[in-house]
């Protein structure tokens, strides 16, 4: 009986140390994912700043109400209560929303003044689903979660000249 104690002492180790060594190596694998979607949201951001940024450049370089209102109609989509941009995975403008795996809503206010018109937008970029392993907490909460990529709020005085 002493014997056989003895001989089942080296394999409750080894199973110990395998079961240590199966965490470990979990764990690692999840961090490595992590780090990949990280890297992928990272530069996932940095196209979404340059798309807004061109963006709000483009509307504070017009210098007439025609000129923005051109730009409205024939350059984005217009969804009633905003204007729409749709880009697939590697950035290209796609026109059906089904297609989209990046959005941009660009909200306009228009105030006219005596001497003009002012118009406040704010453009906002999303990405139609959330990043596997990074927003999980927002997901559960709720289920129609988007991350925010980018987002500028700015506004244009024109004259009436």
């Amino acid at each position: 009986m002493n014997n056989q104690s003895k001989s089942l002492l080296p394999l409750i180790e080894i199973l110990i140390s395998t079961g240590i060594f199966a965490i470990a190596v979990v764990l690692t694998l999840q961090l490595f994912l992590l780090a990949k979607f990280l890297g992928i949201k990272t530069s996932d951001s940095a196209d979404a700043i340059l798309k807004v940024q061109h963006i709000a450049e483009t509307m504070k370089s017009f210098q007439s109400d025609s000129e923005i209102n051109y730009f409205l109609e024939n350059e984005m989509i217009n969804t009633g209560n905003a204007y729409n941009l749709y880009y697939d995975i590697d950035w290209q403008l796609v026109n059906n929303i089904d297609e989209a795996v990046f959005i941009t809503d660009i909200y306009i206010e228009k105030s006219g003044e005596s001497a003009g018109s002012l118009y406040k937008y704010s453009i906002n970029l999303y990405k139609t689903e959330p990043y596997p392993f990074i927003d999980d907490k927002k997901t559960e909460q709720d289920a129609q979660y988007k991350p925010l990529l980018a987002s500028v709020s700015a506004g244009k005085f024109i004259n009436n000249n």
